[in-house]
């Protein structure tokens, strides 16, 4: 296959990466998702790379694990649909110092800055595989008071630990809005999506996805793929032995625990806006443009 104007789902499913965290020495103790994410100073030429997840994935750990992939040309596909050449790096990064954690206690959400190890990867002069989701990614404001409260939706991570270690990727599963996607579920930034959740799945990111035609704001339909970034998912909803619904975060341990409760397979997701709050801890000196 030779190089071509990729799809959107090819860019989709490789905005994620699998984390695993723990102590410096020693083995991994947890595993968890987490995606790319840009943030651009407005003035200056500058950016810095992230990996956004949960707190809970990283919690209590020194390092995290991950794998870049890269190639040449990221647009020269072989047979299986992956970089001709492309070549799998792993990286161990210390959480102290490059962790920023949202300032909100009861936002499960953090950033961790990896712009030094994508810059040693790019300055080989190989192209990383990876998309970078940012700011742009969320609903624009007149595309807000159109989004309904059933949206088909893709969610892309690493469920109990699962990927294809061969090709570095991830595990993508299609699900529907059971909440509004803008609504604050129990009054909290979260609405809750009808897809299966494990261990693993935190920190996936959340799309509305329209295929092969979407919706515009007369109500008419266009053909094509339309994709916003709504979410990030952090826990779910279950209920125990003696029936009582609990929300709770996804366990990210590495370690079996015993079963002692049933998912509704329902996932928790934030809103994804709130990535905006760890948009303003970067580039402190920045104005509003």
């Amino acid at each position: 296959m030779s190089a071509r104007q990729l799809p959107i789902e090819h860019a989709l499913v490789r905005s994620t990466v699998r984390l695993l965290a723990g102590p410096a020495s020693g083995d991994p103790t947890s595993v968890g998702t987490g995606f790319f994410y840009k943030v651009v100073h407005p003035q200056k030429d500058i950016a810095k790379i992230l990996i956004v997840t949960n707190k809970h994935v990283v919690r209590g750990a020194d390092v995290v694990h991950f794998v870049l992939s890269s190639a040449l040309s990221v647009r020269a596909l072989d047979e299986q649909h992956q970089p001709r050449g492309h070549k799998d790096q792993k990286f161990m990064l210390p959480l102290n110092g490059n962790t920023y954690l949202h300032p909100n206690p009861n936002i499960d959400l953090c950033a961790i800055d990896v712009t030094i190890p994508v810059g040693q990867v790019l300055q080989t002069g190989a192209q990383l595989r990876s998309m970078f989701i940012d700011s742009s990614w969320l609903p624009e404001p007149e595309a807000r008071p159109i989004i309904r409260d059933v949206e088909q939706v893709l969610v892309v991570g690493y469920p109990r630990g699962l990927w294809d270690s061969h090709n570095n990727m991830p595990i993508a599963r299609l699900g529907i809005t059971a909440t509004h996607p803008l609504a604050h579920y129990q009054n909290k930034r979260e609405f809750l999506v009808d897809v299966a959740a494990f261990p693993g799945s935190s920190g996936s990111p959340v799309f509305t996805y329209e295929a092969p035609m979407f919706r515009q704001g007369d109500g008419a339909y266009t053909p094509g793929t339309k994709v916003q970034f709504v979410g990030v998912v952090w826990g779910v909803v279950e209920w125990n032995v003696e029936g009582e619904l609990k929300v709770v975060e996804i366990p990210s341990a590495l370690k079996q625990v015993p079963v002692v409760s049933s998912s509704l397979s329902l996932a928790i997701a934030l809103h994804a806006d709130a990535t905006l709050e760890l948009d303003a801890q970067f580039f402190p000196d920045r104005r509003d443009v």
